[in-house]
């Protein structure tokens, strides 16, 4: 593996000792060489890199395009990352299996791309994630991921909301369920029924049925033990259209009060007796949804109030004294309980930090019988940013108290952490600061004219506000707000700079920040949520690591062997490799005995022919070639957690889908030809040699033949009659569990009545299992024959039509002659450009519904200033506007914008 240079500013350490005041190096001073070196090591040999994707939107329908930027920073602070120029972008199932990749080209820490969704995608919740596979290395908490809707507008037929009364009797809690259920007119499903099932994350806790009346309503009582409710659990009803089309929507339980998660924190992480403890109040549900409640400890006869805010955090102060307990009596929803804080102890560190003076950090220390813990009554005091130290004291607690004023200058933006040692290595006390970006750059949006005319031309400006702005990555989405029913709670801010570091879930993290920041808010998270991204107790003990590589372009490994295979191993060679991406290359790479061999930073778009001619000393070109499964490629991810959301009708949301439906109607009217300005292009030819195709057909071409790869989300599919559904006339499958499904075919003659038909892989007859173990990414077409001129070929064999299954034969390796071989490797995913009308140029009589007006997830600036321009669709009033980038050293911007003429 190359080594790649990676520069971080030098940092000014501030001590407060002398070392040459030492004849012997005391162990303060030992630990702090050693926390030096340490924390050099881990900033320069192991920086952390994170991912922000900045999606158009959340909400999608079948058929629609979800269009993404990428954002990969590194080290602390964050900066543009100069390290990994692969960022892989997933789209996933709330099973967690793959549906989509893409594989990003990032430059300056900034890549791009899109995913097509299929018009006959499943409705559901679906993850997003994207990390680098250097990333990746630092666990699976490292790793991008969010959340998106995708639904189908046909689904609308079946509406139903869901109140829920809840009564808690002990440990059993009763569910009284109000179902209410309209069709797509808004009209009462009188007389339906209904199946519901009541479920977790682990398995269906009951099922049965319910029946809807003549106004499509209908009431369920049931009753769960509050221990079954320690999790996510919901309530889904299904409406079942037919055996093989249904209908589901899912409502969550409120939690019972039992399943509350309440904790009081303080602040240095202990309470010590006889000094002011600050306590951080946290109150959430197993989901991490916020709770409210308020409350009272009884302090020397005094009662100190406290409550918790909508993100469900508080903070309160008291004196606790040497053997008191001391519990808080605890309200919420008219119900009270009481919790015990932890246990008050007479010898440690009492930290108290004071952030909310301009430019400075106070910070004091306090401490009982500290010499109990350090004979020599001196401690380390150390505050850094990921490995960055920005200030290290020695401080001397004989007298039990003393301080420091750090200068904010010298921190690095985002979250710090500051840590009081003993000699010995052993944190004592320890918490989290917020240093806020001071010197950002301010978006500003001027869209003096507001056009709102159908198919209207919209011109507006952002500029960029800020000292010794000299360019970066911004992205844009403009979207129709009356189309925008789920609001997005982060922003490139509040990830890079809280969630990515922070345990838990932060209730709408994106709020904290911009015009109205929160400080107070954010000293609330600060003393509530652990730090995940940072461990002392690995770094001291030398454990920080990452077993993966940085990949600087697409990475080729596999194995040479010997060919007849016997006693007689390889001695090492050459391999040259020829590949066509960007440009023709020729590279040659050596391997060793174990035939073992990387060709790495190859540079190339989509899936490319590579020709590599192997050579070894000993067997000559008498070799066999393997290569292992490109870098990131699986099926399922493993560990998935899936996520429980609820289903949540509205205006807005009825709106968008009946707006996705006419998309989808439009879309099969008028086709999905558009029309894309190009520059100047040199147009080269070349013979075509049909011997070049890749399918043989032994029986020629089907009536009708589908190609997988044009279907979005192809690789998703869990076999091949999952992909076929619905997309061939007079076709139809249906799914079995076992893995052979039941196939007919209209229109044919049938000898057998109902029989099923003749299934062929490569010409060759098999039967339904084995092509239902297929995996759909291997089929190059899927060809279906119905006819009686075509099957007449088939014989009686073909009485029930004939579905004919062709593999990409050349997506393996080809043996061209000996020590030559052909395959086809995936490279960078192309990423397509985003479709403007140009309405005062062309007069299309397709409807225009699109939903996203306009997206650039690469705008081009002149000085401070960039132009956008776009067309209105045939019904837009209102518009959202969000922006979010960073320049060229690391500032982060977000603008949302509600344009409302």
């Amino acid at each position: 593996m190359k080594r790649v240079s990676y520069f971080i500013p030098v940092v000014v350490i501030s001590f407060f000792y002398l070392f040459s005041s030492f004849q012997e190096k005391s162990s303060i001073a030992e630990l702090s060489e050693k926390i030096i070196n340490l924390m050099q090591y881990y900033v320069e040999e192991v920086p952390e890199e994170k991912v922000f994707v900045h999606l158009d939107k959340n909400l999608y329908a079948a058929g629609d395009n979800i269009w993404f930027s990428v954002f990969l920073t590194a080290g602390s602070p964050d900066i543009p990352s100069p390290l990994s120029k692969v960022v892989y972008v997933d789209l996933l199932d709330n099973e967690g299996n793959l549906i989509q990749q893409r594989t990003v080209q990032v430059d300056a820490g900034h890549g791009f791309g899109d995913f097509k969704l299929d018009f006959y995608m499943k409705e559901g919740t679906y993850q997003v994630k994207a990390y680098s596979h250097w990333l990746k290395g630092f666990g699976e908490e490292a790793i991008f991921q969010t959340g998106i809707e995708i639904l189908e507008p046909y689904n609308l037929r079946f509406q139903p909301t869901v109140n829920f009364e809840k009564i808690e009797n002990g440990n059993l809690i009763q569910y009284i369920a109000s179902i209410t259920a309209v069709n797509r007119s808004l009209q009462p499903l009188a007389g339906e029924t209904l199946y519901y099932e009541l479920m977790n994350r682990d398995r269906i806790l009951k099922e049965g049925s319910l029946q809807l009346d003549k106004d499509g309503k209908s009431n369920l009582d049931f009753e769960l033990a509050a221990d079954q409710l320690n999790q996510v659990t919901a309530m889904v009803l299904i409406q079942k259209e037919n055996e093989e089309y249904s209908i589901s929507r899912k409502f969550l339980l409120p939690f019972p009060s039992s399943s509350m998660d309440i904790q009081f924190l303080p602040e240095g992480g202990d309470l010590i007796a006889g000094f002011s403890n600050k306590i951080g109040v946290r109150a959430v549900y197993p989901d991490g949804s916020p709770i409210q409640i308020k409350g009272s400890l009884s302090v020397d006869g005094q009662e100190v109030e406290f409550k918790t805010n909508e993100s469900g955090l508080g903070m309160f102060s008291f004196v606790p004294q040497a053997g008191q307990e001391y519990v808080a009596k605890i309200e919420i929803e008219g119900s009270r309980f009481e919790k015990k804080l932890s246990e008050v102890k007479t010898k440690g560190v009492n930290l108290a930090v004071d952030n909310s003076k301009e430019g400075l950090l106070n910070i004091l220390i306090q401490s009982n019988n500290f010499q109990e813990i350090s004979v020599s009554g001196e401690g380390l005091l150390v505050v850094h940013a990921r490995g960055r130290i920005g200030y290290m004291q020695v401080i001397n607690l004989s007298n039990g108290v003393t301080g420091a004023r750090v200068n904010k200058s010298q921190l690095a933006t985002g979250i710090n952490q500051v840590t009081v040692f003993e000699p010995d290595g052993t944190p004592l006390a320890e918490r989290l600061v917020f240093i806020p970006q001071e010197n950002g750059l301010k978006l500003n949006l001027k869209a003096d004219q507001v056009n709102v005319n159908p198919r209207g031309k919209n011109s507006w400006k952002l500029q960029v506000d800020g000292a010794a702005f000299e360019g970066g990555n911004y992205s844009v989405s403009i979207t129709d707000a009356n189309e925008a029913p789920y609001s997005i709670n982060s922003s490139i801010i509040s990830y890079l700079k809280l969630e990515s570091e922070l345990r838990g879930r932060i209730h709408q993290p994106k709020h904290f920040f911009g015009d109205h920041r929160d400080d107070e808010g954010i000293e609330m998270i600060m003393l509530t949520h652990g730090w995940r991204r940072f461990n002392w107790e690995d770094v001291l003990n030398n454990k920080v690591e990452n077993k993966n590589f940085i990949e600087q372009g697409i990475n080729i490994t596999g194995t040479v062997s010997p060919k007849s295979g016997g006693k007689r191993g390889l001695t090492g060679g050459i391999i040259n490799v020829f590949s066509k991406g960007k440009e023709e290359d020729f590279i040659a790479v050596e391997y060793g005995e174990n035939g073992k061999f990387i060709i790495d930073d190859l540079d190339f778009q989509d899936t490319t022919l590579l020709t590599m001619s192997v050579l070894d000393k000993r067997h000559k070109e008498l070799v066999s070639l393997e290569l292992d499964a490109p870098l990131a490629k699986y099926v399922k991810w493993e560990g998935f957690q899936s996520d429980m959301r609820p289903f949540q009708i509205s205006p807005m949301l009825r709106d968008y889908l009946e707006n996705a439906e006419k998309r989808k109607q439009a879309s099969v009217a008028f086709g999905e030809i558009q029309t894309v300005d190009i520059e100047e292009f040199v147009i080269k030819s070349d013979k075509f040699d049909a011997t070049e195709e890749e399918i043989t057909r032994m029986y020629g071409k089907g009536d009708a033949s589908l190609k997988p790869e044009e279907i979005g989300g192809f690789e998703g599919f869990r076999d091949v009659w999952e992909l076929i559904q619905g997309r061939f006339p007079g076709v139809r499958v249906i799914p079995d569990i076992s893995g052979s499904p039941t196939i007919r075919i209209r229109g044919v003659g049938s000898v057998v009545a109902g029989g099923s038909p003749l299934i062929l892989l490569d010409n060759v007859p098999i039967d339904i299992s084995f092509a239902s173990s297929i995996p759909p990414r291997d089929l190059a077409s899927v060809e279906v024959f119905k006819d009686a001129a075509s099957l007449a070929i088939f014989g009686s064999g073909g009485a029930n039509g004939a579905i004919a299954l062709y593999t990409k034969r050349a997506a393996g390796i080809g043996d061209v002659g000996e020590g030559v071989f052909n395959m086809r490797f995936p490279g960078y995913s192309v990423a397509r450009e985003f479709y403007i009308p140009k309405y005062d140029k062309e007069n299309s009589p397709a409807p225009d519904y699109r939903s996203t007006l306009y997206w650039n997830p690469k705008l081009k600036f002149e000085g401070n200033m960039a132009n956008i321009e776009f067309f209105n669709n045939d019904i837009v009033q209102k518009y959202k506007v969000v922006v979010q980038g960073m320049d060229k050293f690391g500032r982060l911007s977000y603008l949302e914008q509600d344009i409302n003429p």
